[in-house]
């Protein structure tokens, strides 16, 4: 992005919007009918302020060989387009993204397509699926075992939207009436992965098959799902959620994985043997609304895939043994990834047990537009732990604010003790239309 632009996308970002105005209610059939093209977006800005922990594993990585930071400031700003087009039994869907970044490495741009497919809907019952789709598998809030064929989710902000993967699906409804009518879905897809298409999922040169059954039964959603042997190993899962009462649900999600690699690291910081191992992964949660509009959700996580202890230990001890030495050799002999943030010891989250509890308050006392909370996310490995307090205002026509600050907590070598900041504080504007 040309450096001319950034004048327009702070004047977009940061001007001033005006006041809601109240509307007399009417009634349109024509705003029920689908539209033959719909486009819609927003545009965001967000200025983050950080606080260094200079004596953390991971600003030691963000840092080796370049100048120290105190205080760590970042400016984003964002742009998210979507849009629709029907015609017939045909559809054509697309959600862009475009982000420019303003930080310590200087100007960064990154634009990506997160969707775009068509769609081909012969029969109410029947769907088919060509192009670049984000799947959603999983009834889990901050995390998702079973999500075989999507990128994770931010445990700290999972509402965020993800870039899909190309692939062919199908979509099959049936009803079978009876004494206990039973819906069912059946989703098969497929997932190429070659040089230039899906790199990023895993190795090359498969087309991977998966697919989903969903039954809603006894109204209990349930859902089914698989991904064959081919660019990552075999898994199957499952997951449910049940309305135990209009204010009180509960979810959940196993999956099983065949022949999964756990990295390590030696004593003398090398790559050590990896093992291998079949592992499972679930998830337990509840969702409660309280009366006077409270929501609280109280998850835990095992992740099967997730580090040991005492490897994420040796991990972070290796690389403050290389800040100290100034040992650029043996950093590049941890296994960190072509990404620091996705690598297998330095990606969010990357141990085994986790808790992850949040609270949100809307229209506190009677203070319309006004959502305060707070999320919680323990590491009952290590037991560190983040402290997420935010508050979020919808006063203005199309404009959400949002003001949230974090505070990671732990000892040295543990996950949120090894944290880049000590707290970081950060301001959401984003404006749709």
């Amino acid at each position: 992005m040309c450096r001319s632009m950034k004048p327009l996308i702070l004047l977009l970002v940061l001007s001033p919007l005006a006041w809601a105005q109240e509307d007399e209610f009417s009634f349109d059939v024509e705003e029920f009918e689908p539209k033959v093209f719909e486009f819609t977006g927003y545009i965001e800005g967000q200025p983050e302020y950080a606080r260094a922990n200079q004596d953390s594993a991971l600003y030691q990585l963000q840092f080796f060989g370049r100048d120290p930071e105190k205080e760590i400031d970042r400016f984003t700003g964002s742009l998210e387009l979507e849009g629709h087009l029907r015609k017939g039994i045909a559809s054509i869907n697309f959600q862009t993204h475009s982000e420019m970044v303003w930080d310590y490495l200087g100007d960064n741009d990154d634009h990506a397509l997160y969707q775009g497919y068509m769609s081909l809907q012969p029969d109410p019952s029947f769907a088919l699926d060509l192009g670049k789709k984000a799947m959603r598998w999983g009834k889990g809030y901050a995390w998702n075992p079973v999500a075989f064929v999507e990128r994770a989710k931010d445990a700290g902000d999972p509402d965020l939207s993800r870039e899909g993967y190309w692939i062919i699906a199908a979509d099959w409804i049936t009803i079978f009436d009876g004494p206990l009518q039973t819906q069912i879905a059946l989703t098969p897809l497929i997932l190429p992965v070659r040089s230039d298409t899906n790199q990023d999922f895993g190795e090359p040169g498969y087309n991977n098959l998966g697919g989903k059954v969903y039954l809603l039964y006894r109204d209990i959603d349930i859902d089914f799902m698989f991904l064959s042997n081919g660019s990552r190993n075999n898994r199957v899962g499952m997951d449910f959620s049940r309305n135990m009462a209009p204010n009180f649900e509960v979810h959940g999600e196993l999956a099983y994985f065949s022949d999964a690699v756990h990295r390590t690291v030696t004593p003398e910081c090398k790559p050590g043997k990896p093992r291998v191992e079949d592992e499972i992964s679930y998830l337990i949660g509840t969702r409660y609304r309280t009366s006077n509009d409270i929501t609280l959700i109280m998850e835990y996580y095992f992740n099967g895939l997730g580090n040991e202890k005492k490897d994420q230990e040796q991990f972070y001890r290796c690389v403050h043994q290389a800040w100290e030495s100034g040992d650029q050799d043996l950093i590049n002999r941890l296994p960190l990834g072509k990404d620091v943030d996705k690598g297998p010891f330095s990606k969010p989250n990357p141990m085994r047990r986790y808790m992850n509890f949040r609270v949100w308050w809307e229209k506190p006392r009677n203070l319309l537009y006004l959502t305060p909370g707070v999320q919680v996310l323990y590491n009952l490995d290590d037991r560190s732990y983040s402290v997420s307090p935010d508050i979020s205002y919808i006063g203005f026509e199309n404009l959400e604010l949002r003001l949230r600050g974090t505070v990671p907590v732990g000892d040295s070598l543990t996950e949120w003790g090894e944290k880049p900041n000590k707290y970081k504080v950060e301001l959401r504007a984003r404006y749709y239309f």
